[in-house]
């Protein structure tokens, strides 16, 4: 029966389909997660239908790594490692974070370059990337927990001497 129905319809009569691909799935669209992120009515009123800001979770942890190496003290990304350990993804900083709409929590894990105190470079770090994450990323951080795997020493590279 239900060939006989399509049989009798035109190509006109069919509904047209749309050529849109669905957004890249992101946490924040998810019913729950759109609820915790959600603007209040008052707020959206207040925004003039403007839309709003999806941040990838991935994006969140790389502006976090970012922040942290840019505080001095903290051991630049490859510095941490061998060439293998930096292929297998074994360097520093590590992050892991934790997304629930506008909020986060931050996990870090740094190496500190000696003679720096690495409470000092640690509290650094925590206010940086909290300060980052707010500016770039509009997250508001909950916490942000820094542990200094181990302290390498200082790089002082010397001058290479030519040869003429």
């Amino acid at each position: 029966m239900a060939d006989a129905r399509t049989a009798a319809r035109t190509p006109a009569q069919f509904p047209a389909r749309s050529s849109v691909r669905a957004p890249a799935r992101s946490r924040a669209l998810t019913p729950a997660r759109a609820a915790v992120g959600a603007p209040s009515a008052e707020a959206a009123a207040e925004m003039g239908g403007r839309g709003h800001l999806v941040v990838q979770d991935r994006a969140v942890q790389r502006i976090a790594e970012a922040a942290a190496v840019e505080v001095e003290g903290v051991a630049p990304a490859g510095a941490t490692t061998g060439a293998i350990g930096n292929a297998l993804g074994r360097d520093y900083p590590r992050v892991d974070c934790e997304v629930a709409g506008h909020r986060v929590r931050v996990r870090l894990e740094i190496v500190t370059v000696w003679p720096h105190s690495a409470a000092e470079v640690a509290a650094a770090v925590g206010d940086h990337v909290r300060e980052r994450l707010r500016v770039l990323a509009g997250m508001s951080v909950d916490s942000t927990r820094v542990t200094v795997a181990r302290v390498a020493p200082p790089t002082t590279a010397a001058p290479r001497r030519r040869v003429r």
